[in-house]
């Protein structure tokens, strides 16, 4: 067995604007020489950054990242409808704002934008644009919208932790707003910025979009798909995240390696015997064990006619 077929781990490409999320996990499974590989958190192919791709048997932790928070780095330009939600698509309303308009006559030249902007802060309602990667029927909905066939996406609550306003300039008849949007799993920044030029009442579309976090994983260490190509068939395969970067956000406890050994071997253990390192783990919640600090096994309490036991969900060799 070569070592590129033994590759296990998260890889952190840095996605280029125009390119689907499905074609850079196949094309790193083409530079990996494996068959097993997907990502967490879909971009559109308008957006750049942050695709977070588990390689090998690193893929049975995505189901961890799921629920990862995002950050975005977005511009929002005000006074244009188009019919994508960005700049690809035809322009189909919108009005021009003034300065008196979006001042409200106080000496902030953009107090009225930043307010909009404040109010989306907090637990949101969003319906996602038909353009959007997410799925519908297991295809992305914008590949029914290309093909002019209707879909009904029903709303989701999603959650708005901060938004950084960068900057706010006019341009060639335009006002653009540079943010930083920190939000959950499932936020829509195209559907944001809408939202927010609607609240306006002058309309709005997305620019530009780039992903500059996911959980506990930035751009800041995210590799080119070239970059990535070019160093792993040197041999180079440092880049490769441990799939246990994945988990940092489940709670952790240290087992014994006689622990470690049931846990893999898949013997039902007594819940008592963790009570006291779990805490107040409620029944179902997820544990990432771990033996010298190597992960064992996700495990969680569950109730049964014995009592609580401890079931494992994912176990590592």
């Amino acid at each position: 067995m070569t070592e590129k077929t033994e590759t296990c781990g998260i890889v952190l490409v840095d996605k280029p604007e125009g390119m689907t999320s499905f074609s850079v996990v196949s094309r790193i499974r083409k530079i990996f020489g494996i068959k097993k590989a997907g990502h967490a958190g879909t971009l559109d192919p308008l957006a750049t950054g942050l695709l977070t791709v588990a390689v090998g048997k690193a893929t049975r932790v995505l189901r961890y990242m799921e629920h990862d928070d995002k950050t975005y780095r977005a511009v929002m330009v005000l006074g244009k409808i188009t019919s994508t939600g960005d700049n690809e698509g035809e322009a189909v309303g919108g009005k021009m704002p003034t300065k008196e308009e979006l001042s409200e006559l106080s000496k902030d030249d953009y107090a009225k934008v930043k307010t909009a902007i404040k109010t989306m802060v907090g637990e949101i309602t969003q319906v996602p644009s038909v353009y959007s990667a997410i799925k519908i029927n297991g295809r992305p909905a914008y590949d029914y919208a290309r093909k002019g066939q209707e879909v009904e996406i029903p709303p989701r609550k999603v959650t708005i932790f901060s938004i950084d306003i960068d900057r706010i300039w006019e341009e060639v008849g335009t006002v653009k707003t540079e943010m930083t949007v920190h939000c959950s799993k499932g936020t829509y920044i195209r559907t944001l910025c809408e939202d927010i030029g609607n609240s306006l009442g002058f309309g709005a579309y997305c620019e530009s979009l780039r992903r500059l976090s996911c959980g506990n994983f930035s751009i800041d260490d995210a590799l080119s798909i070239e970059e990535i190509e070019e160093r792993y068939s040197s041999g180079d395969s440092a880049f490769v995240v441990e799939e246990i970067h994945a988990m940092a956000d489940l709670p952790k406890i240290e087992v014994s390696s006689r622990e470690a050994a049931d846990l893999r071997n898949g013997k039902k253990l007594d819940f008592s015997v963790f009570r006291d390192r779990m805490g107040n783990i409620e029944e179902g919640k997820r544990v990432l064990t771990v033996w010298e600090g190597a992960p064992v096994a996700v495990i969680y309490p569950e109730m049964t006619g014995e009592g609580l036991v401890i079931r494992e969900e994912r176990v590592f060799a």
